[in-house]
Formats: structure tokens, C-alpha cells, sequence
């Protein structure tokens, strides 16, 4: 794509090259958690950075204490998701797969620096890079304050775990926002960014050059997307797209594009591909669902609008600038928001969440787009949580 910085520079990845922490532009700021109600005085549930207890969310099996627990729905081998070869490849280490969906890696620090974990409404990257690189931008720690950090996991690799310093002025603190990683583009849009009442949302969309570790900035004329948090944001072809999300108890289902190839174009601008409305034709207004990218098309589950928690599924095509509800079979997940979602295949994957009673969910489930199945599966992995990102 045009709007690429250019060719990845190589460049050492041990430990002892990595650089110092981020110092944002601007200094975390801490936020009052009392959140204003939501659409007709009822809001979204506020984040946890707790999970509640769950007999059935064990940690995941491990050859020393083998667990055996095959899908919910028993689907014959030859229809399981989880069975099936990727790439032509078998599962490795001769483990199937269908019976151990889940692994643990641990991360690792350098000297001086301690784990930024946990956090809540941080911005992550759901597909690596082509070495297995995920960055992981600001977010809320301790309930209270909003970090502007930004970290690297060397996740196809050692699993090193540690901060990076950039050049030029990037994102502030914020919480809610999204991102993507595009080449060597780590572009980041939205977040709850106020810090007082009177504040305006950062409508800017930033990217920083993963090589030289220096951000840069765009704002275009024209309409354009409002600032909100609770979104999702994706990509197909060369251009982003934005859907939903809310600014306080105002929750949004409009769709806007932008083309990175026109970023270096001084006319570049937004498309307002689909104005918000109330409509059957169109998803209902949400924050916190989830969204990927299958064959030049978007598909979303879930979210909430404060009243309302969902588990249906749409799919945009860019094609006819059209939504469509899909009808679905098999084990449907609970409605939920604040979950996370993967694409491996033709299978998107759903973890986590939250239920509209706030019960903190650790289920995975998936659907294999093809034939609109879902599949469930027991509760081996992490414990329940607000995921919000697998990668």
C-alpha cells in the first residue's frame, strides 16, 4: 500500500537492545470511575479488572494434568473447527487439538521493567505481524488512572514483554480505543480521552512507523467519524473502517471508511459509508462487540446498547454498502459485550465477555462462517473476563 512507510528495517530484537519506557505526551491522568448513566439512564457496566470465581474457568490442561473435554455440541472430528489442519499442517507435539484448545506462555520482562498487567481497555492488535509481534497501547490500570504507554509482546518468539520509546507526538492516555497493525503500521483511533466534562474526544487517527518508532498524524477535512470509545475498527483492501461504539450514554451503529493509500494526499478525507439510524436492515447501535474481516467482508457479534445485550451476527459487504443479519445454527453464545474475537480460517473464534447481569464470562466459542454453524466448547482456558482482544 501506498501509505506504508516503507520498507522493515532489520533491526536486533535481544534484550539487550530494547529501548526505555514511552513517556506519553501527555502524563496519565486518573479518571472518576463514577460513570454517567446510560441511553434513558442506563449506561454500559464499568469495567472489572477482576474476574469472578469459576469452578467450570480452569486454567488450561497441561500433559501433567490431562483433562479431557471434547465440544459442547460432540462434533465429529471431520466438522470440528478446532481439528482441523491449518495451513495442511497437523496439530503439533502429535496433540489434538480438539481436545486441548488451550496453552499457557509466560511472558518475560526486562531488568527494571514490571508486568503492565492488568489493564482494562487497552488497545491490541487481534493479527500479529508477519514475526509475531502485538502492541499494546494505553488502557486503564487500578480502576482509576489511564495510561498512554505502549508496549511490545515478541509473541512468535521469546514472548519478551517490554515498553517502547517513540518519537513525535502520539496518542495520549485513553481507554476504549482500537487499533490495528497494518505492515509495519500500528494505527490507533478513538478512546475515552476527556478529562474534564467539557472535554472533546480525539477524532485524530495516529500510526506509527513500527521501524523508525515514530508516530505520525491525521485529521482530515470534511466530515468525519466522531470521537467514541467501544468501537471497532478493521481493514479491508487499503482502506479502515469504524463502526459503533458510544460517547457517554449515546451509542452509535454508523460506518465510516478511510483510505490509507489517500493518507499522503492533501483532498484525503472520510467516508460516511452508513449514516446511524434506527433500522432493521442495519445493526442496532453498540459498544463493546466485536468485529472481524472474512473474504472482503466485516462481521460483527454481540455488543450492548445499555438495555439490550446481543448475540446476532451481521455481515457488511463493501461491495453493495450493505449490512445483512445472518440466521445462525448450533450452540449460539449468551449475549454479551466486552468479548474478544479471532479469525483463524474460515472460523471466528469468541472469548470472554460480559453478561448483561455482569457476570464476567470464559467461555470460547466458534463460528465457522461457511455454514453460519456455531460451536461451544468447556470452560479450559483462562479464567472469565472482559477480553476485549485475542490475538
Amino acid at each position: 500500500m501506498a501509505f506504508l512507510f516503507g520498507k522493515k528495517k532489520s533491526h536486533e530484537r535481544s534484550v539487550a537492545s530494547r529501548e526505555g519506557h514511552h513517556t506519553p505526551t501527555h502524563p496519565p491522568v486518573s479518571r472518576n470511575q463514577n460513570e454517567k448513566s446510560g441511553l434513558q439512564h442506563r449506561g454500559t457496566p464499568t469495567g472489572s479488572l477482576t474476574s469472578l470465581d469459576n469452578d467450570g474457568a480452569n486454567n488450561s490442561p497441561d500433559r501433567g494434568h490431562p483433562r479431557r473435554g471434547a465440544s459442547v455440541d460432540q462434533i465429529p472430528p471431520s466438522e470440528n473447527p478446532l481439528s482441523q489442519p491449518r495451513n495442511g499442517n497437523a496439530p503439533a507435539n502429535n496433540v489434538n487439538a480438539s481436545l486441548y484448545p488451550w496453552s499457557q506462555r509466560r511472558l518475560t520482562y526486562t531488568a527494571g521493567h514490571t508486568s503492565p498487567f492488568p489493564r482494562y481497555g487497552a488497545a491490541v492488535n487481534s493479527i500479529s505481524s508477519k514475526e509475531g509481534d502485538v502492541y499494546m497501547m494505553g488502557g486503564l490500570i487500578n480502576s482509576s488512572t489511564v495510561k498512554g504507554d505502549l508496549w511490545l509482546i515478541e509473541a512468535g518468539g521469546s514472548m519478551s514483554c517490554y515498553p517502547l520509546a517513540t518519537t513525535a507526538e502520539g496518542p495520549g492516555p485513553r481507554v476504549g480505543h482500537a487499533s490495528l497493525l497494518v505492515g509495519n503500521a500500528f494505527i490507533v483511533y478513538g478512546g475515552d480521552t476527556k478529562i474534564d466534562e467539557s472535554d472533546v474526544l480525539d477524532e485524530t487517527l495516529y500510526l506509527l512507523n513500527t521501524s523508525t518508532r515514530q508516530w505520525s498524524r491525521a485529521l482530515p477535512a470534511g466530515p468525519r467519524p466522531a470521537g467514541r470509545y467501544g468501537h471497532s475498527l478493521n481493514i479491508l483492501g487499503s482502506k479502515i473502517f469504524i463502526f459503533g461504539g458510544q460517547v457517554e450514554d449515546c451509542f452509535m451503529n454508523d460506518l465510516s471508511a478511510f483510505d490509507l493509500n489517500q493518507l499522503q494526499m492533501p483532498t484525503n478525507r472520510w467516508e460516511i459509508l452508513v449514516q446511524g439510524e434506527a433500522s432493521p436492515k442495519m445493526p442496532a447501535p453498540r459498544t463493546n462487540h466485536s468485529m472481524i474481516t472474512y473474504n472482503d467482508k466485516l462481521y460483527l457479534f454481540g455488543g450492548t446498547n445499555g438495555f439490550q445485550w446481543f448475540n446476532d451476527v451481521w455481515c457488511y459487504d463493501a461491495a453493495t454498502n450493505k449490512w445483512m443479519q445472518l440466521d445462525c445454527i448450533g450452540y449460539i453464545p449468551a449475549p454479551r459485550e466486552g468479548h474478544a474475537a479471532a479469525l483463524v480460517d474460515d472460523v471466528m473464534y469468541i472469548f470472554g465477555g460480559r453478561t448483561e447481569e455482569g457476570t464476567d464470562l470464559g467461555d470460547l466459542a466458534a463460528f465457522r462462517i461457511s455454514s453460519r454453524r456455531w460451536y461451544t466448547f468447556q470452560n479450559m482456558g483462562p479464567s472469565p473476563r472482559l477480553a476485549r482482544v485475542i490475538a
